[in-house]
C-alpha cells in the first residue's frame, strides 16, 4: 500500500506549516527580542567558552559558567572603574559659576560682532556695510545683559523644590518597584535563556541541516558557515576596533590636555558600536568638556582649544576609514556607508538601540542569502568548487597591529625605500595566501 502523499497534499501541508509558524511567531513576539538578545550574549562569549573548553581542556558545563561569571564580574566592576572620573565631573560642574559663565559668554560674543562690523568688505567695487544688522544684535545683547541678571536659586528654593518632588516621587514609588521587580526577573531569564543557549549552541547546525532536504545540505551548510563567518568576524573586529579607537583617543586627549581623557576614550570606543554615526557623538561630550574646562597644557582660550578637539577627532576618524577599518574589519561587512548608515536609521526605527547595533551584520547576511537564493532561481551552483570563502578576520588583535603599523610604516617611507619593500614582501604574501 502506497503510503506517499500527492504532490497537492505536500503543498497545502508545507502552507499550513508556513502559516502556523507565522502565528507562533505573532504569538511569541514580545519575546523575541529577549530570545535575540540572549542568543547575541551566548554568541558573543562562545569564543571565551571554546577556549576554556578546547584550550583547557575544562568540561563544556563548567567552561559555560565560569565564562558567564567572568562577564558579569567584569560589568561589575566596570563602575568602579568609570564612577570617579563621573563624580569628579559633577563636582567640577558643582562649582562652576554660572553668572560668570554666561556673562562672559555675553561679552565674547559682543566682541566678536564688533569685530566683525569693523570689518570692511567690498564685492565688485560696492562697500558692504554690516552695520544694520550687527548695530540690533548689540543693541538687544546690551539691553538683555541689563535688564536680565542670570541668579541660581536659593538653597531654600532647592530644599523646597526637592520636598515637593519627594511628595510626588512617594505616589509613584509602588510602580517604580514593580518595573524594578519585572527589570529583575526579565534579567534573570535573559541571563537563564543565554547559558542554554551556549549549552546546546553546538548542536544548533546539525539540527537545522537534519530539516533540510538530503541533496541541499551541502550548500546550506555552506551558507550557514558564511553566515557565522561574517558575524563571528564582525563581532571580534568590532571589539578589536573599539579598543584601538579608545586608546588611541584617551593617548590623544591626554596629550592635548583634556580632562577626562580616559572616560572620553572609554566613550569613544564604546560609540564604534554605532557605525558612522558614533564618532560624531563620541565628539560632542569631548567638545562640550574642550569649552568648559579648556586644556591644563595648551594656553589657549576654551574656544579655540574646542576646535582643536574637533579638528582632532576628525583626524581620529579618518585614520579609522582609511588604515583601521579595512585592517580590522577586512571583507566581514563590505557595504557601502550609505548603505550601512541608512540600515542603522532604519534599525533603529523598528528595534529600537538593538536594530541600530545589529543593522551592518543582519544586512551584510542578508546579502548572502540573497545571493544564494538568486543563484537558485538562474539554476546556477551557489557556491563553485573553485570560489573561496569570504576573507575574515582571523588574525589576533597583536597580529593585527603589527599589519597595521606595518602599511603605516610603508606610507609613510620614502618612495625609493617603500618600492624596494613592497616588491620583497610581495611574493611572500601572495605565498601566504594561497
Amino acid at each position: 500500500m502506497n503510503t506517499e502523499w500527492s504532490t497537492s497534499t505536500k503543498q497545502i501541508v508545507a502552507v499550513g506549516l508556513v502559516i502556523f509558524g507565522l502565528y507562533i511567531l505573532y504569538l511569541s513576539s514580545s519575546v523575541i527580542t529577549l530570545v535575540i538578545i540572549a542568543a547575541l550574549i551566548a554568541f558573543l562569549l562562545m569564543p571565551i567558552v571554546d577556549f576554556l573548553h578546547h584550550r583547557l581542556k575544562l568540561p563544556r558545563g563548567i567552561a559555560i559558567l565560569l565564562a558567564y561569571l567572568l562577564s558579569i564580574i567584569a560589568i561589575l566592576l566596570a563602575p568602579l572603574i568609570f564612577i570617579p572620573p563621573i563624580i569628579s565631573g559633577f563636582n567640577f560642574l558643582a562649582g562652576i559659576d554660572y553668572q560668570v559663565l554666561i556673562q562672559n559668554s555675553v561679552e565674547w560674543v559682543e566682541g566678536s560682532l564688533q569685530s566683525l562690523k569693523a570689518i570692511d568688505l567690498a564685492s565688485m567695487g560696492i562697500n558692504i556695510n554690516l552695520g544694520s544688522v550687527i548695530d540690533p544684535a548689540l543693541a538687544y545683547l546690551q539691553n538683555t545683559e541689563a535688564s536680565v541678571t542670570p541668579t541660581l536659586p536659593s538653597m531654600g528654593t532647592i530644599i523646597n523644590s526637592l520636598q515637593s518632588a519627594l511628595t510626588v516621587t512617594y505616589g509613584v514609588a509602588t510602580n517604580v518597584a514593580g518595573r524594578v521587580f519585572a527589570g529583575v526577573v526579565t534579567f534573570i531569564v535573559l541571563l537563564l535563556s543565554a547559558v542554554y543557549i551556549s549549552i546546546d549552541a553546538h548542536n544548533f547546525g546539525g539540527y537545522f541541516l537534519s530539516l533540510i532536504p538530503r541533496p541541499f545540505r551541502p550548500e546550506v551548510a555552506t551558507l550557514l558557515s558564511r553566515l557565522r563567518r561574517t558575524w563571528r568576524a564582525y563581532f571580534r573586529g568590532q571589539l578589536n576596533l573599539m579598543i584601538i579607537i579608545g586608546i588611541v583617543t584617551w593617548l590623544g586627549n591626554t596629550a592635548l590636555g583634556l580632562p577626562g581623557a580616559f572616560a572620553l576614550g572609554f566613550i569613544a570606543g564604546i560609540m564604534e558600536l554605532v557605525p558612522n554615526l558614533g564618532p560624531f557623538l563620541a565628539a560632542i561630550p569631548a567638545v562640550i568638556v574642550a569649552l568648559i574646562q579648556g586644556s591644563t597644557y595648551i594656553s589657549v582660550s576654551n574656544m579655540t582649544f574646542a576646535l582643536i578637539i574637533i579638528v582632532f577627532y576628525i583626524l581620529v576618524q579618518q585614520f579609522e576609514n582609511t588604515f583601521v577599518v579595512p585592517r580590522i574589519l577586512g571583507e566581514a561587512v563590505n557595504l557601502h556607508p550609505l548603505v550601512v548608515m541608512l540600515g542603522v536609521v532604519v534599525g533603529a526605527n523598528v528595534a529600537g538601540i538593538l536594530g541600530a547595533l545589529l543593522a551592518a551584520p543582519v544586512i551584510a547576511s542578508g546579502r548572502e542569502i540573497i545571493r544564494y537564493l538568486y543563484a537558485k532561481i538562474l539554476g546556477e551552483d551557489p557556491y563553485p568548487p573553485g570560489q573561496t570563502e569570504p576573507e575574515t578576520t582571523s588574525l589576533s588583535l597583536l597580529e593585527q597591529g603589527k599589519k597595521l603599523l606595518g602599511k603605516l610604516r610603508q606610507l609613510t617611507a620614502r618612495p625609493s625605500e617603500s618600492a624596494p619593500a613592497a616588491a620583497q614582501e610581495t611574493p611572500s604574501e601572495s605565498g601566504g595566501e594561497g
